[in-house]
This record gives structure tokens, sequence and C-alpha cells, in this order.
């Protein structure tokens, strides 16, 4: 049985050199089907498990044999601090739900670590990647996140992200969007971003989850779905390239995300899918990446993209037809920037198709640089907009564009902040990984070579330290610490 969960106590003196290792954890929106191996192995091998009360019950089947430490809500500096305070006493994982960079706890926990270089930060499935999976949705171009909770960034400033995303239609996904008392932001949201469809996704991989689509419109009309929203509610506005298909909770044919390369930001989820798969379909590569979890047959198939996916869906319809289970392999999270939309187009047939959330890529980059998006971020399928990547940080997002060339690099940040920090990386979890984590001034200034580059710029308010990105969240304007 798990000891006993007991509240974090006052900071004792922290002198002298953490000996330990510090892991900050995500472990996903809640199910243990989408927890990754990393987290379980991180939170294994911890001597002590320090988290949100109710996030700690999600992990209870990891517990037995730990000493866990819990506090309220409004304890982050508390619980932060205390992680630090135990390393001189054993190896400690801080765990966060979803992923540590997204509104977790990576920022804090580097802010507060002694040594952050030592700090390890396992990147976990994002809820509102999770919450677009089960929805099937896609997002093909791009996509806005932002936190509607003022407590800790100015209402001005969301009120300018928000009316930045509304500008370019971009897609907007909304986290803590109401509360008990504080429920006319979401009012404000909807009415900037304008007449779009909607996404409401609650306890996403929690008892009582529930996904419903409306429209911004009825969210306003109707306070009887605003009655439907709380803290642990996304609300994802569509918009700019988003593509909306068909997706099942459990079917014969699935498009699973496998993460940006290790095996073990594989999901338990996807593990089970994989090994109960007579076939698996996918570029060499990420068949080549899951060898080690499953003997299932597995198949290539050349050719452009749209024929390669048809004929992938095609004989995969063919297995489940014969009553078999097959595998369609994207790479990341299936719902960001992937093929794998061409699966869920009502277009290709209407065969029922289960799609299981992966690590994105930009969730392993971030989680390489340190805590570079722990405030609002936005995503890039592409870097042919300097404008308005410029435009995005310029607001304060982080902003992360994906396959860019190097030449490509020199015109992105010619508008960027010179001091700014940016990571620019690639291969991340692979076979001949590279990040450079510098400011942009000093990026341009190296003038690197190349292809298939992540770009990321780090949110405002953002430092390098020891070769790590740490971003403030706003705690320092509530706490001392």
């Amino acid at each position: 049985m798990p000891s006993e969960s007991r509240p974090i106590e006052s900071r004792p003196s922290n002198e002298g050199q953490p000996e330990h290792k510090l892991s900050i954890v995500g472990i996903g929106p809640g199910s243990p089907g989408l927890r990754t191996a990393a987290a379980t192995n991180a939170i294994r091998s911890a001597d002590f498990v320090v988290g949100y009360r109710p996030y700690l019950d999600l992990i209870s089947d990891l517990l037995p044999g730990k000493q866990a430490l819990s506090s309220s809500m409004g304890k982050e500096v508390d619980r932060v601090a205390a992680a630090v305070d135990l390393l001189e006493r054993g190896s400690v994982a801080l765990v966060s739900s979803g992923d540590p960079n997204v509104y977790g706890m990576a920022g804090l926990g580097l802010e507060l670590a002694k040594q952050p270089c030592a700090v390890e930060i396992v990147p976990g499935v994002t809820s509102f990647t999770a919450a677009s999976c089960r929805a099937g949705l896609t997002f093909r171009e791009c996509v806005a996140v932002i936190s509607l909770s003022d407590l800790l960034t100015p209402w001005q400033q969301i009120e300018e992200r928000l009316r930045l995303a509304a500008e370019t239609q971009m897609p907007v996904a909304l986290y803590n969007p109401k509360s008990k008392r504080r429920d006319w932001q979401l009012l404000r949201a909807l009415n900037i971003c304008g007449a779009r469809d909607v996404l409401v996704a609650k306890d996403i991989g929690r008892e009582g989850e529930e996904i419903f689509f409306t429209s911004s419109e009825k969210l306003i009309e109707e306070e009887s779905l605003r009655e439907r929203i709380n803290m642990t509610t996304l609300v994802i506005i569509l918009g700019r390239g988003t593509f909306h298909g068909k997706a099942s909770h459990t079917a014969a044919v699935n498009l699973v995300g496998i993460g940006p390369g290790d095996p073990g930001n594989l999901t338990q989820e996807a593990q089970s899918i994989l090994r109960s798969s007579e076939k698996i379909y996918g570029a060499e590569r990420y068949l080549k990446l899951i060898g080690c979890v499953t003997s299932a047959q597995k198949v290539i198939h050349c050719g452009p993209c749209p024929e390669r996916m048809a004929a992938r869906l095609r004989d995969a319809v063919q297995v489940a037809r014969v009553g078999g289970k097959a595998s369609i392999l994207t790479g990341g999270d299936p719902s960001i920037f992937s093929s794998g939309w061409r699966i869920l187009d009502p277009a290709e047939g209407a065969c029922p198709v289960h799609v299981s959330p992966g690590v994105s890529a930009f969730s392993c980059v971030a989680a390489r640089a340190g805590a570079p998006l722990v405030n609002d971020f936005s995503l890039l399928s592409s870097a042919h907009d300097p404008a308005r990547l410029a435009s995005l940080a310029g607001a304060g997002f982080a902003v992360v564009a994906y396959n860019v060339k190097g030449q490509e690099i020199a015109p992105l940040l010619e508008e960027v902040d010179p001091m700014r920090p940016v990571a620019l990386a690639q291969d991340v979890t692979r076979e001949g990984e590279n990040i450079m984590i510098l400011t942009a001034e000093d990026l341009l200034a190296a003038k690197p070579a190349g292809f298939r580059f992540t770009l990321l710029v780090a949110a405002a308010n953002s430092h390098i330290k020891e070769g790590r990105i740490i971003t403030k969240r706003g705690y320092e304007s509530k706490y001392c610490y």
C-alpha cells in the first residue's frame, strides 16, 4: 500500500547542493492509459513524490513504498520548495497533470532548483491534444493555447493575445475557462473570437469525462451550456486549418501517436494497442522505433502522402473486417500537424477509427530546453510567415515553428527581441539529437545550416540559466520566494 499522503510543511533551511535527482513529471490528463512509460519510470524510481492532492490520487497505483507529500491549490511554491529540499534525502518526482510545460510545474521547478541543468523534465500528453484526439479534431496549420485565468497574467495581456489569434482565425484552446468566482472571461473570449464552432471537453481521461461540439453563439446565449464548464474543462475554438473527422472511443482501426522518437514516450494505451494489433502501418522510421514493443507484421506504403494514407486505411479496414486489429502510426500526436487527419476523413470511408494521443514534438523540444512554454503559447506548422511569428512573440506568446530550414531562421527572428531565449532543435529524442539554446541574437550570429529544425521562441519573461530556458509564470507577483 502507498504511504499516506501528508501535507507539505513549511520550508526548512536548504543550504548545500542537492545530491539526488529532481524529475518534473507530466502524468497526462488523468487516466493511466495516457501516462507514458518515461513518466511511470521516473515516479517509480523516485524516493519522494510531491504534488497537488488530486494529481497524486491519479497516480495512486505508482505510490506503494513512496513517501508522498501533497498540498492544496494555490500552494505551488510550497510544493516546489519542499521537492527541492527533499533532494538532500533522496530522488524526487514533482508531478504535473498533462505536460509540465503546459501551465505546469516546469517553470517554477527550474526557478527554485539549485542546479537547473540537473533537473529532468519528463513531457506528457497534453490535455488539449488528448481532447482533440477523442473528438477527431486535428490542427493542420496552427493553434494558440491561452489560459483565461488572470491570477498570474494580467487580463489586458490575455485579451491582447485573444485578439491577435482572432485576427487570423487561429484555432484557440482555452484552459481555465471558468470557475465559481470567475465567469465573465469566457464570455469575453467567445465574443472576441467571433462566430465559430467550439469543442467543449471536460475531465478528459478522468471519471465523468464529457465531450460535445457546439458554437460560440450557443455558449454565449445558453447559460445552461456554460454551467457545464469549469476549471477542468477545455474550450477549443475551431478556426483556420482545423479538421473535424469521425473518431470512436474504441475501434479495430487505430490511429496511434507514438511521440517524436524515444519509445519511453509511448503511452500505456499506445503500447496496449500495438501489442494487440495484427498489422501496423507507418513510415519506416516509425516502425523501427516501436519494434521493441510488438512483433506484429509491419507494413510500409510508398508514394505521395495522400496515396500512402489511403492505402494504409484501406488495408487496415480489411484487417478489421475479418475480426483483426490494425494500427496506423503518426509521429508525435495525431492532432498536431500530422497527416493522420486523412484517416479520419469521412470521404475515405465510414470505418470507425480510434485515435490514441501521443506526446507532441513541441512538448519534447520544450522539455529538452527547460521551461519555455509555461505561459500562453502558439504552434505554427511551417516557417512561411515571419511577420506572424514576430507578432505572436511580441504579444508574449511562446512560439514553436515546425519544419524550419536553416535559411528561414534569419527572416523568422529579424523582428523578435534579440535577447529573447530561443531553442533550435533537430531529431529530439532520436539518434543524432541536436539542440541549441541561445538568445535570438546569438542564434542569428551562429547561422545554423540544415533542415527539419523545430524553432522555439520562449515566452516573455524568460531567461537562460545553466543552459536551460526558465520562464516565470508570475508567481513572484503573488508569493515571496
